[in-house]
């Protein structure tokens, strides 16, 4: 009888320690706090859909090929000159800057075309007023804010310039030789004809 009842004391006893124990393990364990994997939200103008890096586009007789593309929702901070008092004011709603190669008569070229929307064309051909005049600054091409791409310059060098007014956006080209120079009217043809280039879809 005495056996009996110091078997069960023992049971009890370590069916108590169980227990605790267990009781301990559930305490030690460390809380995980859900977090959540949805994508933040922006707001703005939708970033344009972009034609991929080497596709080529022919305008007049000249195959011009994208190396480079950017875009940005504000201007303020990607221009210079009395072009940045400009933005300061009156920012742009959007700014698509893109650098092309091109070769005319086996002599390569870059042209950087800056496409920036306004908020309606008065303001966009009053930008256009400004970048029209030599020494008023411009909009940053993409070569002055460190874009590179194989074979290209470091560097716009005694460019030629062209601009349009297409409704609220006012289109800035500016091209130059990659090395040796070619043929200046030649250089002149592939800023007029850059107007057309367009790196979205």
């Amino acid at each position: 009888m005495l056996g009996a009842l110091v078997l069960v004391l023992l049971l009890g006893v370590g069916g108590f320690l169980l227990t605790r124990s267990g009781s301990d393990d559930d305490a030690a364990a460390p809380t995980v706090t859900p977090t959540s994997s949805a994508a933040p939200t922006t707001t703005g103008p939708a970033t344009p859909a972009g034609l991929p890096v080497g596709t080529t586009q022919v305008v007049g007789d000249t195959e011009y090929t994208l190396e480079v593309v950017s875009y940005d929702i504000s201007c303020r901070s990607h221009s210079y000159g009395a072009v940045t008092s400009f933005f300061g004011t009156t920012d742009c709603l959007g700014l698509s800057r893109s650098l092309w190669s091109a070769e005319v008569d086996g002599v390569p070229a870059v042209v950087s075309v800056a496409r920036v929307t306004m908020p309606d064309a008065t303001r966009a051909q009053a930008l256009l007023s400004l970048t029209d005049v030599s020494g008023t600054g411009n909009v940053s091409d993409l070569l002055r804010e460190g874009s590179r791409y194989t074979g290209g310059p470091e560097a716009l060098s005694d460019a030629d310039y062209a601009s349009l007014l297409a409704d609220d956006v006012a289109v800035i080209v500016e091209t130059s030789w990659v090395d040796a120079a070619g043929d200046a009217g030649a250089l002149q043809q592939l800023a007029d004809d850059g107007v057309e280039l367009v790196p979205t879809r």
